[in-house]
């Protein structure tokens, strides 16, 4: 086992290889030749046993042979359905994913109950519509399908692959409140039940913010509690944009680790908190620790499950699941173990997530703070005393934030720059203040909130209060620092 992240590396490795194999096969062929020559002289030299070489080379094998198999090759469209074809269809079908609102807009996957359609999958568009759809409904409406169209512009975004990526097969825009019927609303087998309460869950949140939250304060908190950028004013991206922190908009691995992180500190100081008898006899069978997971983990999974359940966020919440379980057994000092093994589980589900941007940086962002908790943890437990060791501990807590804050930003730079062009400079400084302030503070209060409102189903005018003033600070910060010119090169 401790080979494993060599061997999660190797396996990855393993992976790009197969990848190019149809493109370059003469080239890859010549690369894993000379891997197995370099393997034979660092064995020679002694630098590695024969077991381990013969071990990591199979790996790495492994990993090309897996993405031959698991990967399905691209077929042709067929020539009978050209790409830019429209046919007129009446679809039956379940919503199978949380629904997405913007203003007077609807988001609806939709997966049809008809085994013949040409689009089993379709992304469904509600203008003006005039009912609430939630995940698990069936629904019934009309309307012009189309297969997903792609950028005609060379080297530009792919939509339409994008799209495909997902599963989807047919789009159609639909307008007005009878354009789509609601066929059965409740839902109640198997997990459809619990994925429907869960939209109704962050229906009412969506609800409470519209009431009580202000432009461009409601969108902020929409975005970062429950996923939904549609209430984000253009002006509110641009300023994220240009001062490198538009990031924190997804909610990935980033804005979990964080919760978690908060969650497990909030819960674990409290239980040493305790009367030291109390403490005692609770010691004998669980540790503060343990404890403290106990309730860490189940918020965050909330918190993924109110995000949408977006495929990033649960491959985040695989990674951060797997980090606590080493810390349940003890092997706090071998996290870096359970991110491989959540690497290979991820990879071994979908091996084309390698290249998914989104899964990149949200593992870089989840391993940076594992490394961080990692180097921490030989630390000594604060010692509760007089007014300047309050300070003293304070002021360590901010340092170990701004710590984790640079160590995410350091380690996602080097992607942001390959895969968008440019160095956003401005947000080197301001994410060391913008990740911890929004982790740390604005994320597990907004979440807080949520909470609040799905246990009582009220709004509360003090809890929005300050909702308000917290993000309407953050607000004020991107715009003061998107007035300086040349944030990215």
């Amino acid at each position: 086992n401790l080979m494993l992240p060599s061997l999660a590396a190797v396996f990855v490795l393993g992976l790009l290889c197969g990848a190019q194999l149809s493109f370059f096969p003469l080239s890859v062929i010549v690369l894993l030749a000379g891997v197995a020559v370099g393997f034979s002289l660092l064995e020679r030299a002694g630098h590695i046993d024969s077991r381990s070489a013969l071990l990591l080379y199979s790996t790495l094998l492994l990993g090309v042979v897996y993405w031959s198999l698991a990967t399905p090759t691209s077929e042709p469209r067929p020539t009978s359905q050209p790409l830019y074809e429209t046919v007129q269809a009446s679809v039956n079908g379940r919503v199978i994913a949380p629904v997405q609102h913007s203003v007077g807009r609807q988001t609806i996957l939709v997966l049809t109950d008809e085994s013949d359609s040409q689009a089993k999958r379709i992304r469904l568009v509600w203008r003006d519509p005039g009912i609430t759809l939630h995940h698990g409904d069936r629904i019934a409406f009309q309307g012009k399908l189309h297969r997903p169209r792609g950028s005609l512009n060379p080297g530009g975004f792919d939509y339409a692959a994008y799209v495909e990526r997902q599963g989807i097969d047919g789009m159609t825009t639909v307008t007005g409140a009878q354009a789509v019927r609601l066929l059965d609303a409740e839902a109640s087998i198997g997990l459809w039940s619990i994925w429907n309460r869960i939209d109704h869950w962050r229906d009412a949140i969506r609800a409470a913010a519209i009431n009580t939250l202000s432009q461009p304060t409601r969108g902020l908190f929409l975005g970062m509690i429950i996923g939904e950028r549609g209430y984000l004013e253009q002006e509110l991206q641009d300023w994220f944009m240009v001062t490198g922190t538009v990031h924190l908009l997804s909610i990935s691995g980033s804005h979990l680790g964080l919760v978690a992180i908060v969650a497990f500190w909030l819960v674990r100081r409290l239980v040493l908190g305790l009367p030291s008898i109390l403490l005692l006899s609770l010691s004998r069978t669980v540790t503060p620790s343990k404890i403290a997971i106990l309730f860490a983990w189940p918020t965050v999974a909330l918190y993924a499950l109110l995000a949408g359940a977006e495929l990033a966020t649960m491959r985040s919440l695989v990674m951060i699941t797997l980090a606590m379980i080493a810390m349940w057994l003890g092997y706090e000092r071998h996290l870096g173990h359970a991110m491989a093994v959540a690497l290979l589980t991820i990879l071994l589900h979908d091996p084309r997530a390698t290249f998914d941007i989104s899964f990149q940086l949200s593992f870089l962002s989840v391993l940076a703070m594992v490394r961080m908790i990692a180097i921490t943890t030989s630390a000594n437990a604060d010692v509760v005393g007089d007014d300047s060791q309050l300070r003293d501990r304070l002021m360590s807590h901010a340092l170990k934030a701004l710590s984790m804050s640079g160590a995410v930003t350091v380690a996602t730079l080097p992607l942001v720059v390959f895969y968008f062009n440019q160095v956003p400079w401005m947000g080197i400084m301001t994410n060391l203040i913008a990740v911890p302030f929004t982790g740390i503070i604005l994320v597990p209060l907004g979440l807080f909130v949520a909470l609040w409102t799905i246990m009582t189903g009220a709004e509360s005018l003090i809890l929005s209060s300050v909702m308000e003033q917290l993000f309407g600070l953050m607000v004020l910060g991107l715009q003061w620092c998107a007035r300086f010119p040349g944030g990215e090169w």
